[in-house]
């Protein structure tokens, strides 16, 4: 047993992208559970009355109430723990499909020596049924966070999505037609480790709040994603459901970090994956349309994040002004320092990521990536919840 194999062979660089979208989605389901109160109910009159005035159970923010915020972290944590345990599953599955193909066998030497992380099973240090074992274990672990979160959340339908996420990490690069083989594997990772992942954390967070109990009020309301006669479409963007559309281009924002962290990896291994067949999308579109793709990529992702930054930071700038002055006015000068510090970082590293491919160093193009998702998850997050926390005159009393 050698632990820092295995902890190579669990490809950290990668990890990043099953760690922001949970960041993401936990934030943006603590901005719909704190948006206007819209989501507390009560059968008394006089509750209704006290929230007009600021009073009253529902004039209190919902993390106020008993054991609210140890639910919002344990779900949180459950559902880092399904992305975490299955990109780890399939960075396994990855390594042992690969290494059985003979698609990896420049990957049998150390980093230092080829350039290009080593595997686990084209090197030979670990027996391929090892591997495959491992890859076993992880997505078992997986399994387990999702059934509680599918348990919690009372959203039984999760389980399926869960098997969904398992045959796509394994059909990757396993089975007789692996989709990864075909130029598919860009699309994958945006759709499961971007909206799959966001979304799927924003919901079950917030739908582990439906019929919360709290005193004096009848419950925390949240319609089923199903229940289509209990709200309008519209209400459903803004969140009836646990969804919203800020969270949707988050995760749109997500996704192309996970496109990107794929793209370089593909234009690293571009040569041996069209030695061996392996159709990645790098492959089709050759080594300069890839790399054309990829600063696409990169000014998509700045270009959304951008937008959200500058609405959260103006709805922030309310928070500032408040905070400054006790009282709510216009202060949207406020959010340009903020801005700035949320979208400057994120400009640099779009731009370093690229440049760095152009010039052949893949190793810190990939960590370059990585720290982008995350930068991009950790300011998200950091504006979400000073935007949640921003006084709202209409129910505070503040003028």
């Amino acid at each position: 047993m050698n632990l820092g194999l295995w902890m190579r062979g669990m490809r950290p660089r990668t990890l990043p992208a099953s760690i922001a979208p949970v960041l993401v989605g936990a934030a943006s389901a603590w901005s719909v559970l704190s948006g206007g109160g819209q989501h507390c109910v009560s059968t008394d009159d006089g509750v209704w009355m006290d929230m007009e005035m600021g009073k009253g159970p529902c004039a209190m923010p919902w993390y106020a109430y008993g054991d609210a915020l140890p639910r919002f972290a344990g779900m949180t944590l459950l559902c880092m723990g399904v992305a975490l345990f299955l990109q780890i599953a399939v960075n396994f599955a990855n390594d042992y499909s690969d290494g059985v193909r003979g698609t990896d066998e420049s990957r049998g030497v150390h980093e230092s020596v080829s350039g290009k992380p080593q595997r686990l099973t084209a090197s030979g240090l670990v027996a391929p049924g090892r591997v495959l074992a491992a890859a076993g274990v992880a997505a078992a672990l997986a399994c387990v966070c999702g059934l509680a979160v599918a348990v919690l959340s009372r959203q039984y339908w999760f389980v399926g999505v869960g098997l969904l996420c398992l045959a796509a990490g394994w059909w990757y690069t396993g089975g007789r037609h692996p989709y990864g083989y075909a130029g598919l594997g860009e699309a994958s990772v945006f759709v499961f480790f971007g909206l799959v992942a966001t979304l799927g954390t924003q919901l079950a967070v917030v739908q582990a709040f439906d019929g919360f109990g709290m005193p004096g009020a009848w419950r925390i309301d949240v319609s089923s994603p199903f229940d289509v006669s209990a709200w309008s479409g519209g209400w459903y963007w803004r969140g009836a459901a646990g969804l919203d559309w800020f969270g949707f281009l988050a995760a749109v924002c997500v996704g192309l970090d996970a496109v990107a962290l794929l793209m370089v990896n593909n234009l690293r291994d571009i040569d041996d994956d069209r030695v061996h067949g392996k159709r990645t999308l790098a492959v089709r579109l050759g080594e300069r349309g890839a790399r054309a793709a990829l600063v696409a990529c990169e000014a998509a992702q700045w270009l959304t994040s951008a937008f959200l930054y500058l609405w959260l930071c103006l709805a922030s700038a309310d928070w500032v002004s408040y905070a400054a002055t006790g009282h709510i006015g216009r202060m949207d000068w406020a959010a340009l320092p903020l801005l700035l510090a949320a979208a400057a970082p994120g400009l640099a590293m779009a731009v370093r990521v690229p440049s760095r491919v152009a010039r052949g160093r893949f190793g810190a193009a990939l960590k370059t990536a990585g720290l982008q998702a995350l930068w991009f998850a950790v300011a998200f997050a950091a504006l979400s919840f000073m935007t949640a926390a921003a006084p709202d005159p209409s129910i505070s009393g503040v003028v």
